[in-house]
Protein backbone atom coordinates (compact mmCIF):
# COMPACT_ATOMS: atom_id res chain seq x y z
CA UNK A 1 0.00 0.00 0.00
CA UNK A 2 2.75 2.59 -0.63
CA UNK A 3 0.58 4.31 -2.75
CA UNK A 4 -1.67 5.02 0.24
CA UNK A 5 0.77 5.93 2.62
CA UNK A 6 1.76 8.39 -0.25
CA UNK A 7 -1.16 9.63 -0.18
CA UNK A 8 -1.89 9.68 4.05
CA UNK A 9 1.63 11.85 3.91
CA UNK A 10 2.06 14.21 0.87
CA UNK A 11 -1.52 15.56 0.47
CA UNK A 12 -0.86 17.60 4.20
CA UNK A 13 2.48 18.70 2.90
CA UNK A 14 1.73 20.08 -0.24
CA UNK A 15 3.38 23.30 1.51
CA UNK A 16 3.84 25.62 -2.04
CA UNK A 17 -0.26 25.49 -2.13
CA UNK A 18 -0.95 24.59 1.40
CA UNK A 19 0.48 27.48 3.03
CA UNK A 20 -1.17 30.15 1.05
CA UNK A 21 -4.70 28.91 2.31
CA UNK A 22 -6.06 29.46 6.45
CA UNK A 23 -7.87 26.20 7.38
CA UNK A 24 -11.37 26.89 7.81
CA UNK A 25 -13.44 23.42 7.58
CA UNK A 26 -16.74 24.10 9.04
CA UNK A 27 -15.86 27.45 10.57
CA UNK A 28 -17.61 30.42 9.88
CA UNK A 29 -16.28 32.91 7.32
CA UNK A 30 -14.68 35.89 8.28
CA UNK A 31 -14.31 38.79 6.16
CA UNK A 32 -11.31 40.62 6.53
CA UNK A 33 -11.36 42.19 2.75
CA UNK A 34 -10.77 45.83 2.83
CA UNK A 35 -14.19 46.97 0.80
CA UNK A 36 -13.01 50.27 -0.13
CA UNK A 37 -10.01 49.29 -1.82
CA UNK A 38 -12.00 46.21 -2.97
CA UNK A 39 -14.54 48.48 -4.72
CA UNK A 40 -11.74 50.84 -6.06
CA UNK A 41 -10.14 48.10 -7.73
CA UNK A 42 -13.07 46.90 -9.44
CA UNK A 43 -14.03 50.75 -10.57
CA UNK A 44 -10.34 50.13 -11.76
CA UNK A 45 -11.22 47.21 -13.78
CA UNK A 46 -13.59 49.50 -16.15
CA UNK A 47 -10.94 51.59 -16.92
CA UNK A 48 -9.16 48.96 -18.70
CA UNK A 49 -11.88 49.57 -21.46
CA UNK A 50 -10.43 52.47 -22.59
CA UNK A 51 -6.63 52.05 -22.00
CA UNK A 52 -4.84 53.60 -24.74
CA UNK A 53 -1.07 53.16 -23.52
CA UNK A 54 -0.69 50.99 -26.29
CA UNK A 55 -1.64 53.35 -28.77
CA UNK A 56 2.02 54.67 -28.52
CA UNK A 57 3.74 51.73 -30.24
CA UNK A 58 0.89 51.66 -32.81
CA UNK A 59 3.47 52.00 -35.78
CA UNK A 60 6.47 49.63 -34.23
CA UNK A 61 3.45 47.12 -33.38
CA UNK A 62 2.50 46.93 -37.16
CA UNK A 63 5.52 46.83 -38.28
CA UNK A 64 6.70 43.57 -36.10
CA UNK A 65 3.17 41.93 -37.34
CA UNK A 66 3.57 42.81 -40.96
CA UNK A 67 7.55 41.57 -41.09
CA UNK A 68 7.97 38.71 -43.29
CA UNK A 69 3.85 38.39 -43.84
CA UNK A 70 2.84 37.39 -46.99
CA UNK A 71 -0.29 39.27 -48.56
CA UNK A 72 -1.88 42.36 -47.82
CA UNK A 73 -0.16 43.99 -44.98
CA UNK A 74 -1.74 44.47 -41.66
CA UNK A 75 -3.21 48.27 -41.23
CA UNK A 76 -4.66 47.67 -37.73
CA UNK A 77 -2.31 46.31 -34.73
CA UNK A 78 -3.69 43.50 -32.60
CA UNK A 79 -3.83 45.83 -29.59
CA UNK A 80 -6.75 47.35 -31.64
CA UNK A 81 -8.43 44.14 -32.44
CA UNK A 82 -8.07 42.90 -28.23
CA UNK A 83 -9.76 46.36 -27.23
CA UNK A 84 -12.52 45.58 -29.61
CA UNK A 85 -13.04 42.33 -28.38
CA UNK A 86 -12.89 43.42 -24.79
CA UNK A 87 -16.12 45.49 -25.75
CA UNK A 88 -17.66 43.07 -27.71
CA UNK A 89 -17.64 40.46 -24.56
CA UNK A 90 -19.65 43.26 -22.96
CA UNK A 91 -22.51 42.61 -25.72
CA UNK A 92 -21.71 45.61 -28.16
CA UNK A 93 -22.00 45.01 -31.69
CA UNK A 94 -19.35 45.92 -34.03
CA UNK A 95 -21.19 48.84 -35.54
CA UNK A 96 -21.34 50.30 -32.44
CA UNK A 97 -17.98 49.26 -31.96
CA UNK A 98 -16.95 51.06 -35.13
CA UNK A 99 -19.13 54.12 -33.60
CA UNK A 100 -16.53 54.07 -30.36
CA UNK A 101 -13.45 53.29 -32.38
CA UNK A 102 -14.32 56.63 -34.55
CA UNK A 103 -14.92 58.75 -32.07
CA UNK A 104 -11.64 58.03 -30.93
CA UNK A 105 -9.86 58.45 -34.16
CA UNK A 106 -11.86 61.79 -34.14
CA UNK A 107 -10.58 62.78 -30.57
CA UNK A 108 -7.26 62.02 -31.84
CA UNK A 109 -6.68 59.49 -29.61
CA UNK A 110 -5.73 56.76 -32.36
CA UNK A 111 -4.09 57.09 -35.79
CA UNK A 112 -6.92 55.34 -37.39
CA UNK A 113 -10.34 53.24 -36.92
CA UNK A 114 -11.37 50.30 -38.59
CA UNK A 115 -15.07 49.23 -40.03
CA UNK A 116 -17.05 46.88 -38.27
CA UNK A 117 -16.74 43.97 -40.78
CA UNK A 118 -13.04 44.36 -40.13
CA UNK A 119 -13.47 43.98 -36.91
CA UNK A 120 -15.56 41.56 -36.83
CA UNK A 121 -13.05 39.20 -38.54
CA UNK A 122 -10.18 40.05 -37.23
CA UNK A 123 -11.50 39.41 -33.54
CA UNK A 124 -12.81 36.09 -35.02
CA UNK A 125 -9.18 34.92 -35.74
CA UNK A 126 -7.99 36.20 -32.54
CA UNK A 127 -5.52 33.89 -30.78
CA UNK A 128 -7.69 34.18 -27.22
CA UNK A 129 -5.37 32.20 -25.29
CA UNK A 130 -4.44 32.41 -21.47
CA UNK A 131 -1.02 33.05 -19.78
CA UNK A 132 -0.20 30.09 -17.84
CA UNK A 133 1.36 29.77 -14.02
CA UNK A 134 5.40 29.55 -14.56
CA UNK A 135 7.67 28.63 -11.73
CA UNK A 136 5.93 26.95 -8.75
CA UNK A 137 3.63 23.81 -8.44
CA UNK A 138 -0.15 24.51 -8.76
CA UNK A 139 -3.04 22.68 -7.96
CA UNK A 140 -6.39 23.04 -10.44
CA UNK A 141 -10.03 22.20 -10.61
CA UNK A 142 -11.79 21.97 -13.46
CA UNK A 143 -15.62 22.15 -14.16
CA UNK A 144 -17.73 22.66 -16.96
CA UNK A 145 -20.57 24.75 -17.41
CA UNK A 146 -22.80 26.10 -20.51
CA UNK A 147 -23.67 29.08 -22.39
CA UNK A 148 -26.58 29.91 -24.00
CA UNK A 149 -26.69 29.97 -27.80
CA UNK A 150 -29.57 32.85 -28.44
CA UNK A 151 -28.96 34.08 -32.29
CA UNK A 152 -27.25 30.69 -33.48
CA UNK A 153 -29.82 28.21 -31.75
CA UNK A 154 -31.34 27.60 -34.68
CA UNK A 155 -28.17 27.21 -37.16
CA UNK A 156 -27.20 24.11 -34.15
CA UNK A 157 -30.44 22.78 -34.22
CA UNK A 158 -30.68 22.37 -38.00
CA UNK A 159 -26.93 21.52 -38.02
CA UNK A 160 -27.14 18.96 -35.39
CA UNK A 161 -30.84 17.78 -35.64
CA UNK A 162 -31.86 18.25 -31.74
CA UNK A 163 -34.41 20.67 -30.47
CA UNK A 164 -32.66 21.59 -27.60
CA UNK A 165 -29.28 21.97 -29.30
CA UNK A 166 -29.06 25.75 -27.96
CA UNK A 167 -25.76 25.49 -25.73
CA UNK A 168 -22.42 25.60 -25.82
CA UNK A 169 -20.16 23.98 -23.48
CA UNK A 170 -16.89 25.27 -21.69
CA UNK A 171 -14.55 23.24 -19.26
CA UNK A 172 -12.10 25.25 -17.06
CA UNK A 173 -9.14 24.93 -15.07
CA UNK A 174 -8.86 27.07 -12.14
CA UNK A 175 -5.74 27.73 -10.35
CA UNK A 176 -7.63 28.82 -6.50
CA UNK A 177 -4.70 30.19 -5.23
CA UNK A 178 -5.03 33.31 -7.84
CA UNK A 179 -8.85 32.42 -8.69
CA UNK A 180 -7.85 32.76 -12.08
CA UNK A 181 -8.38 30.23 -14.87
CA UNK A 182 -5.30 29.23 -16.36
CA UNK A 183 -7.08 26.64 -19.36
CA UNK A 184 -10.09 26.39 -21.35
CA UNK A 185 -11.89 24.42 -23.87
CA UNK A 186 -14.94 25.47 -25.73
CA UNK A 187 -17.04 23.28 -27.71
CA UNK A 188 -20.68 23.62 -29.70
CA UNK A 189 -20.88 19.37 -29.11
CA UNK A 190 -20.66 18.58 -25.90
CA UNK A 191 -17.63 16.88 -24.97
CA UNK A 192 -16.85 14.57 -22.11
CA UNK A 193 -15.58 16.32 -18.80
CA UNK A 194 -12.81 14.21 -17.92
CA UNK A 195 -11.43 14.10 -21.41
CA UNK A 196 -11.09 17.72 -21.88
CA UNK A 197 -9.59 18.19 -18.81
CA UNK A 198 -7.47 15.31 -19.60
CA UNK A 199 -6.14 17.12 -23.29
CA UNK A 200 -5.82 20.21 -21.25
CA UNK A 201 -3.95 18.93 -18.53
CA UNK A 202 -1.88 17.44 -21.59
CA UNK A 203 -1.08 21.04 -23.02
CA UNK A 204 -0.46 22.74 -19.58
CA UNK A 205 2.15 20.16 -18.84
CA UNK A 206 4.13 20.32 -22.28
CA UNK A 207 4.22 24.40 -21.89
CA UNK A 208 6.02 23.87 -18.50
CA UNK A 209 3.12 23.80 -15.67
CA UNK A 210 4.25 21.55 -12.55
CA UNK A 211 0.66 20.46 -11.90
CA UNK A 212 1.39 18.82 -8.41
CA UNK A 213 -2.53 18.15 -7.79
CA UNK A 214 -5.75 18.39 -9.80
CA UNK A 215 -9.70 18.11 -8.87
CA UNK A 216 -13.23 18.64 -9.21
CA UNK A 217 -16.55 16.80 -8.86
CA UNK A 218 -17.96 13.36 -9.69
CA UNK A 219 -18.52 14.33 -13.34
CA UNK A 220 -14.61 13.65 -13.25
CA UNK A 221 -14.89 10.26 -11.71
CA UNK A 222 -13.74 7.92 -15.05
CA UNK A 223 -11.31 5.36 -14.60
CA UNK A 224 -8.99 6.70 -17.32
CA UNK A 225 -8.87 9.98 -15.93
CA UNK A 226 -7.47 8.54 -12.73
CA UNK A 227 -5.21 6.34 -14.46
CA UNK A 228 -3.72 8.81 -15.93
CA UNK A 229 -3.38 10.94 -12.91
CA UNK A 230 -1.55 8.29 -11.54
CA UNK A 231 1.01 8.01 -14.52
CA UNK A 232 1.59 11.86 -14.07
CA UNK A 233 2.11 11.68 -10.25
CA UNK A 234 -0.40 14.07 -9.88
CA UNK A 235 -2.61 14.20 -6.55
CA UNK A 236 -6.08 13.33 -7.47
CA UNK A 237 -8.49 15.32 -5.70
CA UNK A 238 -12.04 13.66 -7.41
CA UNK A 239 -15.24 12.91 -5.44
CA UNK A 240 -16.39 9.45 -5.40
CA UNK A 241 -19.85 8.65 -5.39
CA UNK A 242 -21.42 7.00 -2.23
CA UNK A 243 -21.48 3.98 -3.79
CA UNK A 244 -18.48 3.02 -4.95
CA UNK A 245 -16.45 0.40 -4.58
CA UNK A 246 -13.03 -0.07 -3.78
CA UNK A 247 -11.96 -3.00 -6.53
CA UNK A 248 -12.20 -0.78 -9.53
CA UNK A 249 -9.06 -0.76 -12.36
CA UNK A 250 -7.45 2.38 -10.79
CA UNK A 251 -5.83 1.84 -7.41
CA UNK A 252 -5.40 5.74 -6.57
CA UNK A 253 -9.55 5.49 -6.94
CA UNK A 254 -9.73 2.42 -4.78
CA UNK A 255 -7.57 4.38 -2.38
CA UNK A 256 -9.46 7.51 -2.16
CA UNK A 257 -12.57 5.19 -1.79
CA UNK A 258 -11.38 3.22 0.72
CA UNK A 259 -10.34 6.44 2.24
CA UNK A 260 -13.90 8.24 2.23
CA UNK A 261 -15.40 5.23 3.40
CA UNK A 262 -12.99 4.90 6.70
CA UNK A 263 -12.95 8.54 7.60
CA UNK A 264 -16.11 9.80 6.02
CA UNK A 265 -16.54 12.73 3.92
CA UNK A 266 -15.95 15.75 5.62
CA UNK A 267 -12.46 14.29 6.75
CA UNK A 268 -11.63 13.27 3.25
CA UNK A 269 -12.70 16.50 1.47
CA UNK A 270 -10.87 18.39 4.26
CA UNK A 271 -7.63 16.36 3.86
CA UNK A 272 -7.31 16.78 0.11
CA UNK A 273 -9.18 20.35 0.33
CA UNK A 274 -11.59 19.29 -1.76
CA UNK A 275 -13.21 22.69 -0.71
CA UNK A 276 -11.09 24.57 -2.58
CA UNK A 277 -13.06 23.79 -5.63
CA UNK A 278 -15.67 26.51 -5.12
CA UNK A 279 -13.60 29.66 -4.48
CA UNK A 280 -11.76 27.97 -8.10
CA UNK A 281 -14.47 26.93 -10.37
CA UNK A 282 -17.94 27.78 -9.11
CA UNK A 283 -16.44 30.85 -8.58
CA UNK A 284 -15.27 31.84 -11.53
CA UNK A 285 -18.09 30.63 -13.47
CA UNK A 286 -20.36 33.09 -11.18
CA UNK A 287 -18.00 35.92 -11.83
CA UNK A 288 -17.69 35.64 -15.65
CA UNK A 289 -22.22 34.93 -15.62
CA UNK A 290 -22.80 38.26 -13.51
CA UNK A 291 -20.18 40.38 -15.55
CA UNK A 292 -21.36 38.90 -19.33
CA UNK A 293 -24.15 36.78 -18.65
CA UNK A 294 -25.00 33.51 -19.51
CA UNK A 295 -25.93 34.09 -23.60
CA UNK A 296 -23.90 34.08 -26.87
CA UNK A 297 -25.35 35.97 -29.74
CA UNK A 298 -22.76 34.84 -32.45
CA UNK A 299 -24.65 33.09 -35.01
CA UNK A 300 -21.78 30.42 -36.33
CA UNK A 301 -19.96 28.09 -34.86
CA UNK A 302 -16.90 30.06 -35.01
CA UNK A 303 -18.20 33.21 -33.50
CA UNK A 304 -19.82 31.16 -30.28
CA UNK A 305 -17.03 29.77 -29.85
CA UNK A 306 -14.96 32.10 -29.63
CA UNK A 307 -17.42 34.87 -28.14
CA UNK A 308 -17.18 32.27 -25.16
CA UNK A 309 -13.34 32.06 -25.43
CA UNK A 310 -12.83 35.72 -25.01
CA UNK A 311 -15.32 35.98 -21.66
CA UNK A 312 -13.07 34.14 -19.84
CA UNK A 313 -10.19 35.98 -21.67
CA UNK A 314 -11.47 38.99 -21.01
CA UNK A 315 -11.87 38.21 -17.44
CA UNK A 316 -8.88 37.46 -16.48
CA UNK A 317 -7.61 40.53 -18.16
CA UNK A 318 -9.58 43.15 -16.62
CA UNK A 319 -8.97 40.90 -13.22
CA UNK A 320 -5.32 41.19 -13.47
CA UNK A 321 -5.64 44.88 -14.31
CA UNK A 322 -6.91 45.80 -11.12
CA UNK A 323 -4.42 43.89 -9.06
CA UNK A 324 -1.38 45.71 -11.05
CA UNK A 325 -3.51 49.01 -9.71
CA UNK A 326 -3.72 47.65 -6.30
CA UNK A 327 0.00 46.01 -5.92
CA UNK A 328 1.25 49.49 -7.43
CA UNK A 329 -0.82 51.18 -4.66
CA UNK A 330 0.46 49.16 -1.64
CA UNK A 331 4.04 49.28 -3.17
CA UNK A 332 3.87 53.09 -3.54
CA UNK A 333 2.33 53.79 -0.06
CA UNK A 334 5.13 51.18 1.50
CA UNK A 335 7.48 53.28 0.04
Amino acid sequence: MDIYIYLLVNIPNMTDIAKKFNKRWGKKHVDNRDWPEYNEQLVKRGEYLLDLDWVESWDEELEEMNRNKAGSPYRYPDSLIKMQAIWHTHNISYRIIEGITRQLYCMVQLPAYNDYTTANRRVNKLDVILDVPTGEKVMLFADGTGFQAIEGGEYLRSKYGKKNKRWVQVVILVDPVTKEPVSFEVNVIQSSEPDSAKRQIDKLIEAGVDVEAFGGDGGLDKIGLWNDLEQKRIIPIIKPPKNAVDDSDSTWRNINVKYLKQYGYQKWAGHLRYGLRWIATEGIFSAVKRMFGEQVHGKTETGMIQEVKMTFWTYKKMKKYGEVWQKTREETHSG
